[in-house]
């Protein structure tokens, strides 16, 4: 049935207005009221899936987005917004497939720029899909973007190998055309023609960040800055003091003029270049004694004490240019260096190990930062409170010796990709431990062939594999977490489980709490009601300061109580949450969520009167929940006191209104008339705020009804005072209420 066009226009214009004011809420129920009328309408659709998006109803707007994919299959921009909804609560797979179909809205519509940003979204988000690249490699080879399309050549060869082996032959061979020098390609034909699995392409199925890397690849192949990262950091430093003198970017100094600094300056690095030291100290010496401070004369000075085994110096002038974040990675190898050599393996280790961790978070996403911030601090603790100082010593040796390589930057990001392909998702492991393993470059390549043997369903031969990583590196824990993986993927969950807890405590008692945590989230990820490793959790989450996180666990808890059916140890957990809830970061919506949920189970339990203090204290927090003061409208009755239900009620309209919400209390109203239309209170209320706003015909229907309830229930007298103020608006039939009125009152009305 066609609804009313003039509601469906003025609610439309009023969701317009409010979007420009960024009223969110507003709009949304100016477009509620526009879909009453024409729910299939589109603009309406996607007015509101776009309100609700700015009000974080994600779940409401990815309904509706999908909604409008069905009404409007020809439009991208649906298919779009419903893949960042998907991809946003984690359903990269379902996005990718979305991507993909906004992609063919907009090549069927000639949009070819937008046509391929949909599409490396989707190989973004899976890699797995082939018909993307596909697509994508056929753009890469008509733009002639040769790096993109060896990418894409690479995935599909990688993806047809096993059910389409013919594919894959031809499609590297037609590259081959193109690019007949490329090693990957040769690499990958030579596997194909022997009949042997191809390793995963080099990306973490990002596509971005593959490009990255290959690029940086590129960038080390044609040359860029090669040595350790104090070699690198030298260069930097005599560059920028070049620089300086002659861009006259120079201190301002007392005692000392600007070409003096300038003579100085240029002395010293032409002494250091040549080999000097001795004049080169000289002038470095002669510049601190004036004052003279930039990051880079500490870091050169520091390298010259440290040549000159004047170590304690050196390290006085590192740790002035380590502050500077384009020597920081040179200073902490230097750092490290110098106590290496002075048998200080603890302070080296501290310093090797930040070094690596600035190299590390280079490699990683922006999103995964702060969490391998915090696994580098666990490690750190873990092993220099070890207590082994042979194994502080191999480590720093390892780490020296790996950042003292030529082409220290390429084996770095072959580690990544490794590493990337053995963490779980969710999960970020730092290059630092895997490069302390003897043999580190063996074990991670026999862990790829593992979990190569596992995809294509070969068991035996991937626990061999993985049998002999372990027997190389026994306690690497990130080995046996992928041997607990492989147990569950062969449906033997028990043992999973198991082994996944004693990973969690090994790690706990290295001190490594973020992983222990993550292996803690792997383990009810498989068993969500084990309430042992819940308590865990919010134990050590408290103990690290996570508290936000310990109390989203007490939530987890207990909704695994109440699947057990123990719902009184449910209110339990909450309860005892309200303690933790003030050292929320947002600690009134801590304890509004606790005390809604702790009202909830009183509910189910029919304890009217512990519901009632559950939304009382939600209201003292809370003076704008709705919810808890709805809930005190509807329990005051069943314990015998309407009365305070309408305290309640009346409170929260008072609320609305001195904080000119008018719309919103009349909306409650309304919404509580249509569910108890008997109710004298209420429509009582109804009338009142009608006529208190200037809504003189919904106040007129509201009073027209209240007049016949209260003569229904025999109040003669409200019933006339409720005639009067009928009389007061003048309506249309006025005459006939006047008669009801002498009728019942025995009298005229009083004159208005």
């Amino acid at each position: 049935m066609a609804g009313n066009r003039a509601r469906f226009e003025e609610a439309l214009q009023q969701a317009s207005e409010q979007v420009w004011e960024e009223k969110w809420p507003e709009a949304t129920e100016s477009y509620r009221r526009a879909l009453q009328e024409y729910p299939r309408d589109v603009s309406a659709l996607q007015g509101y899936a776009w309100a609700l998006f700015n009000t974080n109803a994600f779940e409401e707007a990815e309904e509706v987005y999908q909604q409008l994919t069905q009404l409007t299959p020809q439009n991208p921009g649906p298919y779009e917004r419903l893949a960042q909804l998907q991809e946003r609560r984690g359903a990269g797979k379902q996005a990718a497939q979305s991507y993909f179909q906004a992609a063919d809205a907009y090549r069927a519509q000639g949009l070819l720029a937008e046509h391929i940003s949909a599409l490396k979204e989707s190989v973004r988000l899976d890699s797995y899909h082939d018909q993307p690249w596909v697509e994508l490699l056929k753009h890469y080879q008509q733009q002639n973007d040769l790096e993109h399309a060896v990418l894409a050549t690479l995935w599909l060869a990688y993806l047809y190998q096993e059910n389409h082996h013919d594919w894959a032959v031809e499609v590297c061979r037609q590259m081959q055309q193109i690019a007949p020098r490329d090693r990957r390609l040769r690499q990958v034909m030579s596997l194909l023609q022997s009949g042997r699995p191809l390793p995963r392409p080099p990306s973490t199925g990002e596509f971005a960040t593959a490009l990255e890397e290959a690029q940086e690849t590129a960038e080390v192949e044609h040359g860029k800055e090669q040595g350790t990262p104090s070699e690198v950091a030298q260069l930097r430093a005599t560059t920028a003091m070049a620089e300086s003198v002659f861009t006259g970017e120079l201190p301002q100094l007392q005692g000392i003029s600007q070409d003096e600094v300038s003579l100085l300056i240029g002395q010293a690095v032409d002494a250091q270049t040549r080999g000097d030291l001795k004049a080169a100290l000289s002038a470095y010496e002669r510049l601190i004694m004036a004052g003279v401070s930039m990051p880079s004369i500490h870091f050169n000075l520091g390298l010259l004490y440290k040549e000159l085994m004047r170590f304690d110096e050196a390290i006085e002038q590192f740790l002035k240019s380590l502050p500077a974040s384009e020597y920081v990675l040179g200073s902490h190898f230097a750092l490290g260096e110098c106590y290496q050599v002075q048998g200080q393996f603890k302070e080296a280790l501290e310093h090797f190990l930040e070094a690596v961790k600035v190299i590390d978070l280079a490699t990683v996403r922006r999103d995964q930062a702060d969490d391998l911030i915090r696994v580098y601090e666990g490690l750190a603790q873990s092993l220099v409170n070890s207590g082994e100082p042979e194994r502080t010593q191999e480590l720093v040796q390892s780490l020296m010796d790996f950042l003292g390589q030529r082409g220290w930057e390429d084996e770095i990001l072959k580690a990544r990709h490794r590493l990337d392909s053995l963490a779980r998702d969710g999960i970020v492991l730092s290059l630092a431990e895997s490069l302390s393993l003897p043999g580190s470059e063996e074990i991670l390549r026999s862990v790829a062939l593992a979990q190569e043997y596992m995809k294509r369903q070969k068991p035996y031969a991937a626990l061999e594999e993985l049998g002999y990583a372990i027997g190389k590196a026994p306690f690497y824990l990130p080995l046996h977490t992928l041997l607990a993986s492989f147990m569950m993927e062969n449906g033997n969950l028990d043992a999973a489980l198991e082994k996944y807890r004693i990973i969690a405590q090994t790690y706990e008692v290295r001190g490594q709490a973020p992983l222990a945590l993550a292996t803690y989230r792997q383990i009810l990820e498989l068993s969500p009601l084990d309430i042992g490793i819940h308590k865990r959790m919010i134990e050590l989450l408290i103990r690290q300061g996570q508290i936000d996180q310990a109390l989203n666990q007490y939530f987890q808890m207990a909704d695994a109580y109440y699947q057990l059916a123990q719902p009184e140890r449910a209110r339990d957990t909450y309860a005892e949450a309200q303690h933790l809830a003030p050292r929320g970061s947002e600690s009134q919506k801590w304890q509004v969520r606790l005390l809604h949920r702790m009202a909830d189970l009183d509910m189910q339990r029919l304890d009217w009167r512990a519901a009632i203090k559950d939304y009382e204290e939600i209201t003292h927090i809370a003076p704008d929940d709705e919810r808890a003061h709805l809930g005190l409208l509807c329990l005051y009755p069943r314990i015998g006191r309407e009365h305070l239900g309408f305290v309640a009620l009346d409170r929260l309209i008072e609320r609305y209104l001195k904080t000119r919400r008018v719309k919103k209390a009349r909306v409650v109203l309304e919404e509580l008339v249509q569910e108890s239309p008997e109710s004298i209170p209420l429509r009582f209320r109804a009338a009142q705020i009608c006529l208190n706003t200037g809504k003189r015909e919904k106040a007129l229907e509201h009073l027209d009804i209240l007049g016949d309830l209260q003569l229904e229930a025999g109040r003669k007298q409200d019933a006339l005072k409720t005639i009067e103020a009928i009389l007061a608006l003048n309506p249309p039939n006025a005459d006939a209420y006047r008669k009801l009125y002498r009728d019942l009152g025995g009298h005229e009305p009083p004159q208005l």
